[in-house]
């Protein structure tokens, strides 16, 4: 038996790694155009989920829908049964599932969006008794209508909006609803998006859409496998996916970042990527050639190129420049998929060699003096670097032990 993914678009999906730790079955990523849908179908898959855009496409090929699955009119789950193919909605159980987990009570909530997912939200919504509203781009209400329903305690965003490889995007300004409890993005690649970096930074509780695919996937993998599971592996599944966040490291010019990432690299079997290096590549000269060729600007605008690039991935130890957090702008790149760590050392046992902004002890604490601040504020947590083997310790032991921030 083989199951799957069906969608048009997937190099983003976790759903084969989260398939792969439910049970031992074979589970890949099937990327179709609506006219290989029905082949596909005939094919010898067992069953496959369904996703973006397929999740109502796929009912006219069905034989049976689930009372839920018929009432919402979006399938994500099906089956092969003595010949028949047999179609749920498990994305209810997911959504429902991480609504809860959040522990509040809602009043009102704005779902952006009109697709399949959002059929699914509306109707988790309606079975708990929270009134909701939709907006869209073109059907009315549109996003532009957004004032009429401040009176919202929750906004869900049911988009695509903001996903990979178009991070960075989002579709509201959450100002203009004063009463916001809660923002929730089904997005889960990258961990935080745009939305949620606006939530986080009024203080307003966020969820992305990890925990509701993880819920998801474990109802579709009880009905593949035809027995119960234990919910409880949805803490465990989501606690593993994020090991595969980035490691960023920042910190004064000479500090160590570069030694003590590529030891974290070989511990934690991640890639590693130093943006210096990078930046080097995509110029084809060192550094310091183009500070003296173009000057600073130039380089920041080398640096930031590369900071979009890199943060857009996971599963990697990024080691960056010293003077990486003088542009505010590189903290979301960086953070979305991210822990970052400041490496911290005496300015006196700074190594400056090849550095063209820090050449004397002077000029350090003078850097030193115009960078705290920023550091502080881009850091998720300082590491003294008092030695390769114990800095990377500690930088390992907070990862692993600690949840993502």
């Amino acid at each position: 038996m083989k199951f799957g993914l069906l969608g048009k678009d997937l190099p983003h999906s976790f759903s084969k790694t989260i398939h792969e730790q439910i049970a031992d079955y074979p589970y890949d990523l099937y990327e179709k155009n609506i006219e290989d849908l029905e082949d596909f179908i005939k094919s010898d898959i067992s069953g496959f989920n369904v996703t973006i855009p397929y999740k109502e496409e796929i009912i006219k090929y069905l034989d049976y829908l689930s009372p839920r699955a018929k009432s919402i009119g979006a399938v994500n789950t099906v089956i092969k049964k003595d010949g028949r193919l047999l179609g749920y909605n498990t994305d209810y159980f997911g959504f429902d599932f991480l609504l809860t987990s959040l522990g509040e009570t809602f009043t009102r909530a704005i779902i952006l969006g009109d697709g399949a997912t959002s059929k699914t939200i509306s109707a988790v919504l309606a079975d708990k008794n929270i009134a909701y509203v939709k907006l869209s781009r073109k059907k009315s209400p549109t996003y532009a209508d957004l004032d009429k329903f401040n009176d919202a305690d929750l906004l869900i965003n049911a988009t695509p909006v903001g996903m990979y490889p178009n991070n960075g995007k989002a579709l509201v300004d959450l100002d203009r609803l004063p009463r916001l409890k809660v923002v929730v993005d089904v997005v889960y690649n990258p961990y935080i998006t745009q939305i949620l970096f606006e939530s986080r930074a009024r203080n307003i509780k966020y969820a992305n859409g990890l925990k509701m695919l993880i819920a998801q996937a474990l109802e579709a993998s009880s009905i593949f496998q035809n027995k119960d599971l234990d919910y409880k592996m949805i803490e465990e599944i989501e606690a593993n996916i994020l090991k595969n966040r980035n490691i960023v490291l920042i910190g004064m010019p000479g500090s160590g970042k570069s030694s003590i990432g590529r030891r974290l690299a070989e511990f934690t079997h991640k890639k590693f990527v130093d943006t210096d290096k990078e930046i080097e590549k995509i110029a084809n000269m060192p550094i310091s050639e183009i500070f003296e060729k173009y000057g600073e600007n130039k380089f920041r605008d080398f640096e930031k190129s590369i900071i979009n690039k890199v943060g857009k991935e996971t599963n990697q130890i990024i080691a960056t420049g010293g003077g990486v957090v003088k542009d505010p702008v590189n903290y979301r790149p960086l953070k979305q998929n991210s822990q970052i760590y400041l490496i911290k050392r005496n300015l006196s046992d700074l190594d400056q060699k090849g550095r063209p902004l820090s050449t004397s002890y002077g000029a350090i604490e003078a850097l030193w003096q115009e960078r705290k601040e920023s550091y502080y504020k881009f850091a998720d947590k300082v590491i003294e670097n008092i030695g390769i083997e114990s800095s990377t310790d500690l930088i390992i032991g907070d990862f692993y032990e600690n949840t993502f921030n």
